[in-house]
């Protein structure tokens, strides 16, 4: 792009910085920018610059580790540049343990998904995360593309346990399978949320891919508790098929491929309504919203195209 050079004084000469970019990281009147010189270019920055951070305060009151997971999560999404978090206990309760935690390795634990942030400051009534790496935009598309990776991943493995019947294991699954799912999520929304400047839709996509790993988590779950009968886990097995075919989709955006995988969600459909009677309607409700998921990334796949 080109900028006219003014001057606004005896010997000062001026160029005016793009609406575009000063929007995109959020750059405003007073702030300090690095200005570089590189032969005949000029390089401006903002690292190292006195720019407005972010900040919150979250207070682990009567929040149980799950709450407190939704807290600091939406912290994190949100762009949260460093996040006080108030402890008024040395334990917090976790339900799924049902017995009370020490709270600072709760915290140890949960912050280790935060891609960027770090524990700057602990003490027993308070801890201090903060960014210590910053965050780049081009990293999106690889992390993005992980979370379809690690999700294939999962399926391979619940399939596998189903068949060897492995309850350990698909207990294992459901307590650690989609915390690798969900630690890419998150960081992928944090970097939408501080750029503001990559598609909205993306957002949707992202939230559909966290909720198909909630529904292996929890498949994971019922079949540890429940020897899975071969229908079910015939569906299971068409369920990974329908998803590699979204992948498919959405990274080529071949017509074929997008035929091709509505004909497969019909045949899907109807053998979900036919197994009404197997012994296991917990695993068809996840298959059948996870079905449902895989529709609304088409959807937004779609979205993406018209508005090229």
């Amino acid at each position: 792009m080109q900028r006219k050079v003014n001057q606004i004084g005896p010997s000062t000469l001026m160029v005016s910085l793009p609406s575009k970019w000063t929007k995109k990281y959020n750059v405003k009147k007073g702030d300090v920018v690095n200005v570089n010189e590189d032969g005949s270019s000029l390089q401006i920055n903002i690292e190292n610059s006195i720019a407005a951070k972010k900040k919150a305060t979250i207070t682990l009151n009567q929040a149980n580790t799950t709450l407190a997971r939704y807290y600091l999560a939406a912290a994190y999404r949100a762009g949260i540049d460093e996040i006080e978090i108030e402890i008024p206990r040395s334990t917090i309760r976790d339900e799924k343990q049902n017995k009370e935690i020490n709270v600072h390795e709760f915290l140890r634990t949960a912050l280790d998904n935060f891609v960027g942030m770090s524990i700057v400051r602990n003490t027993p009534n308070l801890c201090v995360i903060k960014e210590i790496a910053a965050m780049k935009e081009e990293e999106f598309d690889t992390m993005h593309r992980r979370i379809f990776y690690s999700l294939l991943v999962t399926f391979d493995d619940l399939i596998a346990n189903i068949q060897s019947g492995d309850s350990a294991a698909l207990q294992h699954m459901y307590l650690h399978a989609d915390l690798q799912v969900n630690k890419f999520v998150d960081y992928c929304l944090r970097i939408l949320e501080k750029t503001k400047s990559m598609k909205p839709v993306l957002y949707n996509v992202l939230l559909h891919l966290e909720e198909i790993g909630d529904g292996l988590k929890y498949i994971a779950k019922q079949a540890a508790i429940k020897k899975t009968d071969k229908s079910c886990l015939a569906l299971v097995q068409e369920m990974k098929q329908l998803f590699m075919l979204v992948e498919k989709y959405y990274y080529t955006g071949k017509e074929e491929i997008l035929v091709e995988y509505e004909s497969s969600k019909r045949a899907f459909r109807k053998k979900l309504n036919e197994s009404e009677k197997s012994n296991d309607a917990v695993i068809l409700l996840k298959l059948n919203k996870m079905m449902s998921q895989t529709a609304g990334i088409i959807d937004a796949k779609l979205l993406m195209h018209f508005n090229e």
